[in-house]
């Protein structure tokens, strides 16, 4: 007789489950995926979060349009915490003030330069990647041989190891040969660690080292679709409710 394989669905996947993103707060499935240097590296396919504390916890990201060379098209997964969340015009949760377009000052035909007077010796570009001029777009810092390590997605297979070989990727602790063992995964600590700071997402990648000892004191994004019409605010549940 085979033996069942065994299945690791603590986290699982927002779409087509019975959650939903809270009113007020952006979703984000569909969004391209850049890194701070504004190369591409897919779209957002879906987020991973944990239906009982309702935290997102990745992103899952298709690297089908990468700008690199990965070996196969596949899906992996990025710590949310580790990504920084940009709508076109300024960092969700940051700034106050948007991002303004400079006013186009008038041409000034007295100092334009012949092809000829253009100094060779300055780059031909000085641009530095803006996020916020990018549109709706997710950030994360990566390289291509983080997105080469990265272990494929595989649903309802995330298992200790994989996480662990995630969270080593990310901290370039993970070279190759590198041996992750499920000794080291705590369940009650895994996600006390900034990589799961939802609030350094939302907030333009500003670093949050710890978070609130309490959950309840986290900002939720995701709730149960019956949350959204009962009349409580987005996140909460009455003592009678059950997920």
């Amino acid at each position: 007789m085979a033996l069942e394989e065994k299945k690791y669905n603590h986290l699982i996947e927002l779409g087509g489950s019975d959650y939903e993103i809270v009113d007020g707060e952006p979703d984000i499935r569909g969004w391209k995926v850049k890194n701070e240097a504004g190369q591409l590296l897919g779209k957002v396919d879906d987020l991973l979060f944990d239906p009982e504390s309702q935290q997102v916890r990745y992103i899952l990201i298709d690297l089908h349009d990468a700008e690199f060379v990965i070996d196969e098209d596949k899906k992996v997964l990025a710590p949310i915490g580790l990504a920084s969340l940009y709508d076109g015009t300024q960092i969700q949760a940051s700034n106050e003030e948007s991002y303004t377009t400079p006013a186009v000052e008038p041409i000034d035909h007295s100092v334009i330069l012949t092809v000829d007077e253009i100094p060779t010796e300055e780059p031909a570009t000085d641009y530095l990647y803006n996020p916020a001029d990018d549109g709706e777009v997710v950030v994360i810092s990566v390289n291509e041989d983080q997105l080469i390590r990265l272990p494929a997605y595989q649903q309802d297979q995330l298992d200790p190891e994989t996480e662990l070989s995630i969270r080593h990727v990310f901290e370039g602790t993970g070279d190759v040969g590198f041996i992750v063992r499920e000794s080291s995964y705590h369940p009650t600590e895994f996600y006390d660690h900034y990589h799961f700071s939802e609030d350094t997402f939302y907030s333009g990648g500003k670093k949050t080292e710890s978070l609130p000892p309490d959950q309840t004191q986290r900002t939720r994004r995701v709730a149960a679709r019956h949350e959204q019409t009962t009349g409580h605010e987005p996140g909460t549940l009455d003592n009678n409710s059950e997920l």
